[in-house]
């Protein structure tokens, strides 16, 4: 028997009373009371095994035992704090949106729906839990807007201000990837519970000195919304950070950890792992070609290699692709996507492309949908004029804003719920 989360309740106080119950009766354990619901065994197994099969298919690294269930069951409760939240202020997501998000991935990865899902389900996938996850991420969103990012504002002097340094300080002109690890300290935290929290980030500085992987103590002990996928908050310019990180990362070099930096929100280490040269009023595109096969598998893998082979001995790139690749929205191209910058392709396609010669033709590569090889037909620069670099800047400016207000709001969401954990 598999209760609803909403029946189990009730159904513990029915059992209660019950002097006995057929052996062959199974009941959902719950992991956590949160409120007036739960979050089930069951859901923190799911979403377990889903996040172990999505960090191995992007090469992350997670937990493992104990400390990846309280991490997965720590998710579990926000998102049931949020969706509360959602219901009381009749917030929803339909079917459709969670459909066009799904279409919006899919072509992200340059393939169709009916691929995306036969791809997450070959490589061990729930594609239930793959929508209820899409889900999650546009509830949050809505909220997010209602609470937090209708009330901010951005000023011209801010767009103005944004944009004279952009022209006028190398460092602002640079992009860092930033590694994050967040102690959280809630607004309402006593003065032992601020004590407990320092103790807490001066031993996770103590573990990334002596040597540990940041990927994995982020993974393990930050309370940050990035914590699993490593802590990795991506490339972003220090006006895309809050002032307490951009003026730390200043004065640092590749490799070097800072910490614990205060913010409201809590306690902060970071981590710069690479720099890159970027012109604010350049835009940096790429048009390439590539043939895709579906899978990971070793079947897969070797009908990559097979077709890597045929244009090693001369066969046409586009007719390869027009009758091999996956691809349905290149391949009647002879393999050619669209001209793209830096974060609109998968990071696999990116990185390969960006270390091709033109012309060259790459060797087989992963991405998490299946293997690629791609070639490199042309590369420019297109000036952006001063209309869309203001748009950036506010854009920026809000982002930066919001994720910190947002985070805030999440961390007293769940300070202000009743969350009782069960061992």
């Amino acid at each position: 028997m598999r209760f609803t989360k909403r029946s189990v309740l009730a159904a513990i106080v029915l059992l209660s009373s019950t002097a006995t119950l057929a052996q062959d009766t199974v009941i959902d354990a719950i992991a956590a009371v949160v409120n007036d619901d739960v979050v089930l065994a069951s859901d923190v197994a799911a979403e377990t095994r889903f996040l172990l099969n999505q960090a191995q298919s992007e090469g992350n690294t997670l937990p493992s035992g104990e400390a990846l269930t309280q991490r997965v069951l720590d998710r579990l409760i926000d998102q049931e704090v949020r969706k509360q939240q959602a219901r009381r202020q009749g917030i929803s997501v339909d079917a459709n949106a969670v459909n066009r998000s799904i279409e919006q991935i899919a072509s992200n990865n340059n393939i169709d729906v009916p691929r995306l899902r036969e791809t997450l389900r070959a490589q061990g996938f729930d594609y239930s839990r793959f929508r209820r996850n899409i889900e999650q991420e546009l509830l949050l969103q809505q909220l997010v807007q209602r609470n937090v990012a209708a009330r901010i504002n951005v000023s011209e002097q801010e767009i103005d201000d944004f944009v004279d340094a952009l022209d006028s300080d190398v460092a602002e002109q640079r992009r860092y990837r930033i590694g994050h690890i967040l102690v959280a300290i809630a607004t309402t935290a006593s003065a032992s519970e601020r004590a407990s929290a320092k103790e807490r980030a001066d031993n996770i500085l103590a573990k990334l000195t002596n040597g540990r992987e940041f990927a994995a103590v982020a993974a393990a002990e930050s309370d940050g919304a990035r914590a699993l996928d490593g802590g990795d908050l991506g490339y972003r310019t220090l006006q895309e950070v809050p002032e307490f990180i951009a003026t730390a990362v200043r004065s640092m070099s590749i490799g070097d950890l800072a910490g614990p930096l205060e913010s409201p929100n809590g306690l902060h280490i970071i981590t710069l792992s690479d720099t890159r040269s970027s012109d604010p009023r350049q835009r940096e595109e790429t048009l390439a070609r590539h043939i895709f096969i579906s899978g990971d598998d070793q079947q897969a893998e070797q009908r990559i290699r097979a077709i890597r082979a045929r244009l090693s001995a001369g066969e046409s790139f586009a007719a390869v692709a027009s009758d091999s690749s996956d691809d349905p929205n290149s391949a009647p191209d002879g393999g050619e996507l669209p001209w793209f910058a830096t974060g609109e392709m998968p990071p696999e396609m990116e990185s390969t492309a960006a270390s091709a010669a033109i012309g060259q033709v790459s060797a087989p590569f992963r991405t998490r949908f299946g293997w690629h090889v791609l070639e490199v037909l042309d590369r420019r620069s297109r000036d952006i004029d001063t209309a869309d670099i203001r748009s950036r800047a506010e854009d920026v400016i809000r982002q930066r804003r919001v994720e910190q207000e947002a985070e805030r709001w999440m961390l007293q969401l769940r300070a202000d719920s009743f969350i009782d954990i069960r061992s």
